[in-house]
């Protein structure tokens, strides 16, 4: 259930439980078929799916992210990395003050990765919180890779909107996207991990703003999709912190002197 949706005694019973999903998005341009909100939206309906699941509270932090450059099309919006930081490290700590000790983001923009690896080592460094990363497009993508491609606004977003509110997704409008392979270059050369350019304009990949094959989704599968990628997230999520208590069992008790 949503945090904001709660009473104050309710939130307070279910915070004390230890762990609360916090969902972080971006407002940018995906074509004419796709709302602006679409990766806030992707993330929010899997977070909903998590937090169902783990019995914790959902946390919205922002619906808009670190996407400068898609700025070029009126209506998408950004963050200065400071100011995201700024309102994770906040809202971690409010989330700690309250009981919980962890925190799963929950992720879908690629533009907000770096970001949320710094407000994570400096919220677990000022509120003892333990933070993990769901990077719910790359989980999407890898668990259906023929079916759900790593475009911009192509089947993999399509699928993701189509599970929020199918009212909100416009395939009768679809037009004017790039090439899929010349855009998928280009997108590559932004991802490369060992020599990377950083992107400032999102025209460096499409020149129209998006590409991929939007008509390949469905509400069907699209629903599907995301709770496969929600039970994913569960499990992996309780691997990682399996993990993480016994390695943290190795670590010498600190002084109390």
């Amino acid at each position: 259930m949503l945090l904001h949706e709660m009473t104050q005694p309710e939130a307070a019973e279910a915070l004390a439980r230890g762990t609360a999903v916090v969902v972080t998005g971006s407002v940018e341009q995906h074509g004419s078929h796709l709302p602006l909100g679409t990766d806030y939206f992707a993330a929010l309906t899997i977070a909903v799916r998590v937090g169902s699941r783990l019995g914790a509270p959902v946390v919205p932090v922002s619906p808009v992210g670190v996407a400068p450059y898609h700025m070029p099309w009126p209506g998408s919006l950004t963050l200065r990395p400071r100011t995201l930081i700024d309102l994770l490290v906040d809202v971690c700590g409010g989330l700690a003050a309250a009981g919980v000790c962890n925190v799963l983001v929950v992720n879908w923009h690629e533009g907000n990765t770096a970001t949320i690896r710094l407000a994570a080592d400096e919220a677990q460094q000022a509120h003892r919180v333990r933070v993990v990363v769901a990077e719910t497009h790359i989980i999407t993508n890898s668990l259906f890779p023929d079916e759900m491609e790593f475009t911009h606004a192509g089947s993999m977003e399509t699928a993701a909107a189509l599970a929020h509110d199918p009212g909100l997704v416009h395939l009768d409008r679809v037009a004017g996207g790039d090439p899929v392979s010349a855009a998928g270059d280009g997108h590559a050369l932004f991802r490369r991990r060992d020599v990377f350019p950083v992107m400032s304009d999102f025209r460096e990949v499409a020149v129209s703003g998006w590409y991929g094959s939007p008509a390949n989704a469905t509400p069907e599968r699209a629903e599907e999709i995301m709770e496969a990628v929600a039970d994913h997230v569960v499990a992996a999520f309780e691997d990682v912190r399996s993990q993480l208590d016994e390695r943290s069992g190795r670590l010498p008790e600190e002084s109390s002197e």
